[in-house]
């Protein structure tokens, strides 16, 4: 008897052992999803934002990142001759991944799967399906004024 009990003793410790090393794989996953699916509230961006000199002032040919609500905010100036801001949502239209600028290239770059837009905004090779989404911008006072709509651009003060 007493071999027999030593075989039910061990599957149950065994069996004891296979299910806490599951409950604790199973919360060491659903923690994290369980975080990052809350992260998904419907807060709106704001009609506009405002950024001072500090944030927008940049050399030519060389580029910020910068966040309009949880969007973020790809600011470029353009080199010279005609040295001008261009203000882009920072996400590839492919997998919505944050892009950036190579100054060495001048053009806009998705290291997610090597998409490539120029600073217009539009797809010159990879895999993105549309180009970048652009913000509406104005300086005025000293101060870059961005809007994701026209209407919200043209009532900020």
């Amino acid at each position: 008897m007493k071999i027999e009990e030593s075989y039910l003793a061990r599957r149950r410790f065994l069996w004891s052992m296979l299910g806490g090393g599951a409950a604790a794989l199973g919360s060491g996953a659903a923690v994290p999803l369980a975080y990052y699916a809350g992260n998904f509230r419907d807060e709106p961006p704001p009609a506009f934002l405002e950024f001072s000199k500090a944030d927008y002032d940049l050399a030519p040919g060389t580029s910020k990142l910068l966040t309009y609500g949880r969007i973020p905010v790809l600011v470029i100036k353009t080199p010279e001759p005609e040295s001008e801001l261009r203000v882009f949502v920072a996400t590839c239209t492919h997998f919505e991944c944050t892009v950036g600028y190579k100054e060495n290239e001048n053009r806009i770059f998705c290291a997610c799967h090597e998409g490539y837009y120029d600073l217009d905004g539009q797809v010159i090779a990879g895999p993105p399906p549309e180009p970048l989404r652009p913000f509406h911008s104005k300086l005025t006072d000293g101060k870059l004024v961005i809007a994701l709509e026209k209407e919200n651009l043209e009532k900020a003060p």
